[in-house]
């Protein structure tokens, strides 16, 4: 599916003539063109029209896409990975979005709906003044809003373990190993969320540099480097999420321990109440005649006896040495 949007400087609308638009484009004017989902056909005429080189539809499924910066004659291309909001296991953690740049266009494709994409055209779309911008700084507006997306899934995950925090500390249930597990997959998708984010630094530095490349302008290049510095605060993000991950543990440790803590307490008391009473019934269950002429001379209960203060008594000076009382 192909979205086609026409920006000049007072207002931007979704057109559909977009091949003539791109003909009669003049020096105020922008075209943004938006493949979602393209199909060979619609990959090979937005190609022929803009003159582009490596426009594969089958290429936004492939897991090994990172991101990129190349360059030609007449234009930029840029691969950004955005940060998927859609829900469920199965459902990939990023989404590869490539970005053609030329004179005073703009082309993006990708796989699946992306909410930061939506939103950025949402907000470009009637009055305002983005058509002022050169494509290479609508460009660097775009990718504002892909590094938005890592920012919004951190926050999303940060929620998630506030969430996993409180049930846990309202649970009673012995289930540590299946919220350990839950923390382990958290922690798999923030290292995962991160690595994918990392690579843009270099991107966004080397657009920085306008010098480089013959479309982009000192505008865009101080927009990029703004961008990269954007890039670092993500990457603090996510490593104050990983931060928050070993919190939830911390806060798993401690519940389970103080679930412990609770039974240990309970066999503890339990122990004492029957404590005497298997002693009184260990000694009178003795072999012992308790007559007084026999009791008194009974060698054997009165090493039983001894046995058993010298075990307390050694009981207590282990203790007090090493200061549990």
């Amino acid at each position: 599916m192909l979205d086609a949007y026409l920006f000049d400087e007072d207002h931007g609308k979704k057109i559909e003539a977009w091949a003539d638009a791109l003909d009669d484009l003049d020096q105020s004017q922008m075209l943004w063109l938006d493949l979602l989902e393209p199909s060979a056909e619609e990959a090979r005429e937005v190609g022929e029209a803009l003159g582009l080189d490596g426009l594969e539809p089958g290429r936004f499924h492939e897991e090994a896409v990172q991101p990129a910066f190349d360059q030609s004659q007449e234009y930029l291309r840029v691969t950004a990975l955005a940060a998927s909001d859609t829900e469920g296991d199965a459902a990939p953690q990023t989404v590869a979005v490539d970005c053609f740049v030329g004179e005073n266009w703009v082309l993006t494709a990708h796989s699946t709906e992306l909410a930061v994409i939506e939103d950025f055209r949402a907000r470009t779309e009637g009055e305002g003044k983005i058509g002022i911008l050169d494509a290479p700084s609508f460009l660097a507006v775009l990718l504002e809003w892909v590094v938005t997306s890592y920012l919004r899934a951190f926050d999303k995950i940060e929620v998630e373990l506030e969430e996993f925090d409180v049930r846990v500390l309202r649970s009673a249930r012995r289930d540590a190993e299946r919220q350990i597990s839950a923390l382990v997959e958290v922690r798999r998708r923030v290292g995962s969320l991160r690595r994918s984010l990392a690579p843009h630094r270099e991107v966004f530095a080397a657009l920085s540099d306008s010098e480089f490349d013959p479309v982009s302008s000192e505008e865009s290049a101080k927009r990029f480097s703004e961008l990269a510095t954007k890039t670092e605060t993500a990457l603090a993000a996510a490593r104050d999420t990983k931060d928050a991950v070993i919190g939830s543990f911390d806060v798993l440790i401690a519940r389970t321990e103080h679930r412990t803590n609770e039974i240990v307490k309970v066999l503890t008391l339990a122990s004492i109440l029957l404590l005497p009473g298997a002693l009184i019934a260990g000694v009178m269950g003795m072999n012992v005649n308790f007559k007084t002429s026999v009791f008194a001379h009974s060698a054997l209960f009165w090493v039983v006896v001894g046995a058993i203060i010298l075990i307390a008594l050694a009981t207590l000076g282990v203790a007090r040495i090493r200061r549990w009382i």
